[in-house]
């Protein structure tokens, strides 16, 4: 247990302290003894001082866990635990509270209402912290290390298993964000749920891992030796702006006087050769493209207030020694505008699909919009035309097998937004395998128009607008329509400058020429039928679409093949995730609740009848500790006893009368949403303490007793939406057993209102600021809890 806590509040140079009076939070902190060996309020604790004042108090006050209250965790994460590990801390020894998004920003113009909420959490998180211990190390019958060249979906896939299975993985993603193309994504087929949320799940859980370091604006350029003994050169890029200094002010942006294309928006629109960290940028610093810089230009440099520009940064150049690699690549569009007949590049209102996506989305150029590039009109007429380049001998060959289901799901975004759009998709062949035909019908259904043809031609219209001329091959009669927009569904060619190093400096020639490690096409080949892992570059395997075309759902699955393949050239001993579950024997009374709960079914039972989880296969979603009646399921770190101790931690009321509102939040896709409302200024009451869990699932309704018992007022339980939850079924099992306690509690004469669950999707920020004000004007209408007196105010 901790024994010397040290507090840290952060003003994060403004953000913060112009809403909470930190002189205020000074003597709050003062009330803290118990375990608490430093309380320091500081303007900025992820600058250069700031971090060494916490180096300082961690080694001259021999602090074994440090709280952090300030922005949140996914903002310079890498800074702040490099510094703990840095001090001799573990990493899991360092709490992040966040007071900004959470507490400032919703209750601007209300100071005192901030303070006292973030006066709640700083208790409650040292409650938390009271509790807790290093992790110990849990080894399961080979450790090496591993490199995953690629931070797309299968790149995240591929690291997430190579890391939960104890191999330390060394993640290169040449862009400065991860999530590679799906990132770009507005939403994904069938389910269409928001890209960002998966990749950002996958992410979480690597890092939770503690044994994955991500390096962007990275490419390997060199590469040599054998399987087990592989060593890569590898290069990065210079962000010319320092990472840990950056606050994001934007004042760079405004001054920088050139503008450059959107790359993140595929070329739709413009900003600064300054600009803010694209979505899926996990460095929380600005990015400054210096080959767009006039020569001599410093007006970044000059604008700065933190002096975060270095222009006179370099290229690093790193050594990376490691066993196995997954070469998870990715793809790019077909360069369509070779296609000259399509008109791309000619007329500014015909686009490809994936600057389709970028239209769509909320975060692209137009706020969602379906806008016209050119005419800046909205599309009420619109055509696409598939096999643009693909299935084509002068172009390429092959079909890349997803084209036809994306360009179906963008006519239903047409259809869904503005049911009078006219949407017409020009194709040679529908290709929706599986159940992707069930969304090829749902197209028909809502009134998109199918034309099989020939290829189409696309010229100006006269009277303006565009002429799309094509063979109607049913007919055999030559067709001509006009058009708004015109999108085109250009085909996945493989990122291939990573395949050449391999080739040339690792591959044995004549195994090249016997075996293929590169096909006509680009892409990988082996044997499909038995071995279509292998290469000839041994301890090297293909991952996603540098294997071939495929979907998301072809891309996780060959990244998970290719991430078993790399196990086995790793080694055999596996060090397993911290958080895994074990039971309690001496509590347990084998009702088997956890087999029955446990979404992976990874629990058996023993000799004695007692159940036991496989430890190489648990997930660590918790829900089994949710389950337990007789709460004897324990895990490392974040547990039920921890959740017990913040609840019951005196929280006192933001204002005398105010009801006290405990929230806690899958951390997945209900506390983004949170955070973001906080992003968006959006207000609600104060009330709300948020707590983020690893599954909605992992929480315990003995803990939400407790906590009433001790006085609060109410709960609110935030998890996925049903079928979207990342842990298969947590956020429905907490729902059950919720419903369950308002029984409960209606037998105890108390109101089943002072409990409700919500569903949260990562972009329903307005729908958690709603349902906030609403179970708090419930609960006033209720009352004060009979338990009352059991809090302090």
């Amino acid at each position: 247990m901790a024994n010397s806590i040290g507090i840290f509040v952060c003003g994060c140079r403004g953000l913060v302290s112009d809403s909470i009076d930190l002189t205020l939070m000074e003597a709050e902190l003062a009330k803290l003894k118990k375990s608490v060996g430093a309380r320091v309020v500081h303007p900025w604790l992820c600058g250069d001082q700031g971090c060494e004042t916490i180096r300082e108090n961690i080694a001259d006050r021999g602090l074994d866990c440090v709280i952090l209250a300030g922005c949140p965790e996914n903002v310079h994460g890498p800074l702040f635990d490099g510094l703990a590990t840095g001090a001799g801390l573990a990493s899991e020894m360092l709490l992040r509270l966040d007071i900004r998004e959470g507490c400032a920003y919703p209750q601007r113009g209300s100071p005192d209402h901030s303070f006292r909420k973030a006066a709640n959490l700083i208790r409650m998180w040292t409650a938390r912290a009271r509790l807790m211990k290093p992790f110990e190390e849990i080894k399961l019958p080979g450790y090496r290390a591993a490199v995953v060249a690629g931070g797309g979906l299968a790149g995240l896939t591929a690291a997430l298993e190579l890391a939960e299975a104890g191999i330390n993985v060394t993640l290169i993603e040449k862009e400065s964000f991860i999530g590679g193309n799906v990132a770009r994504l507005n939403k994904v087929f069938p389910r269409m749920c928001d890209s960002n949320c998966g990749l950002t799940y996958l992410y979480s859980r690597i890092k939770d891992t503690g044994r994955a370091r991500l390096m962007t604006l990275s490419e390997i350029v060199s590469l040599r030796g054998k399987a087990g003994r592989y060593e890569a050169g590898v290069v990065t890029r210079p962000r010319y702006i320092k990472e840990g200094i950056c606050n994001g002010c934007g004042q760079c942006v405004k001054a920088c006087p050139v503008e450059v294309p959107d790359r993140f928006n595929c070329g739709l629109g413009s900003h600064r050769a300054v600009q803010a960290p694209y979505p899926m940028d996990l460095a929380g610093a600005y990015l400054i493209n210096r080959e767009y810089c006039p020569e001599g230009c410093e007006a970044c440099s000059r604008a700065c207030p933190a002096g975060a520009i270095d222009l006179t940064q370099k290229a690093g150049e790193t050594r990376i020694n490691f066993g196995t690699m997954v070469v998870a690549s990715g793809w790019s569009p077909y360069p369509v505008e070779r296609v000259e007949r399509l008109g791309f590049g000619v007329f500014p209102d015909v686009i490809t699909n994936m600057q389709m996506e970028r239209l769509a989305a909320e975060n692209g150029p137009t706020g969602g919009g379906i806008i016209c590039p050119g005419s800046g009109r909205k599309a009420r007429r619109v055509v696409f035309i598939q096999c643009a380049g693909s299935r084509d001998v002068w172009h390429q060959g092959w079909c890349s097998s997803v084209c036809c289901t994306a360009s179906i799901k963008q006519a239903l975004y047409l259809r869904e937004r503005d049911p009078g759009c006219r949407v017409y998709i020009f194709y040679n062949d529908i290709r929706t395998p599986g159940d992707y035909e069930d969304l090829y019908v749902r197209a028909q259904e809502a009134g998109v128009l199918f034309v099989r043809t020939n290829p189409a031609e696309v010229l100006a219209d006269p009277s303006g607008g565009l002429k799309i001329i094509a063979e109607d091959t049913l007919t055999g009669r030559v067709i001509e329509t006009t058009a708004d927009l015109v999108v085109l569904a250009a085909g996945m060619t493989p990122a291939g400058d990573l395949m050449k190093v391999i080739e040339e400096e690792v591959v044995d020639r004549k195994s090249l020429l016997k075996y293929g490690l590169v096909g006509y096409s680009g892409y990988h080949t082996g044997h499909r039928q038995c071995f279509p892992m292998e290469t000839a570059a041994q301890g090297i395997y293909f991952a996603g679409c540098a294997q071939g075309p495929m979907d998301m759902g072809g891309t996780a699955l060959s990244a998970l093949a290719a991430s078993a393949k790399a196990l086995k050239a790793a080694g055999r001993e596996v060090i397993v995730s911290p958080h895994i579950a074990v039971v309690d024997k001496t509590g347990c009374d084998k009702c088997k609740r956890c087999l029955e709960e446990c979404p992976y079914g990874v629990f058996h039972l023993d000799e004695e009848g007692f159940p036991v989880p496989d430890g190489l296969f648990c997930r660590g979603c918790h829900v089994c500790v949710g389950s337990c009646p007789r709460q004897c399921i324990v895990t490392q770190g974040f547990g039920l006893k921890q959740q017990a101790a913040m609840v019951s931690s005196r929280i006192k009321e933001i204002a005398p009368g105010e009801p006290v509102v405990i929230a806690f939040m899958c951390e997945n896709d209900a506390y983004p949403a949170v955070l973001e409302a906080g992003r968006r200024g959006l207000r609600y009451p104060p009330n709300i303490h948020s707590i983020p869990v690893r599954c909605i699932g992992s929480v315990n309704m003995a803990v939400i007793k407790e906590g009433i018992s001790a006085g609060v007022d109410g709960f609110l339980l935030a998890g996925c939406r049903s079928g979207e939850c990342h842990y298969l079924s947590g956020s429905d099992r907490a729902r059950e057993r919720l419903d369950n306690l308002r029984e409960t509690l209606n037998d105890m004469m108390i109101e089943p209102a002072r409990v409700k669950f919500l569903s949260l999707g990562i972009d329903d920020a307005s729908v958690f600021v709603r349902e906030a004000c609403e179970i708090v004007e419930n609960l006033r209408a209720i009352g004060p809890s009979p338990f009352k007196n059991a809090i302090v105010i």
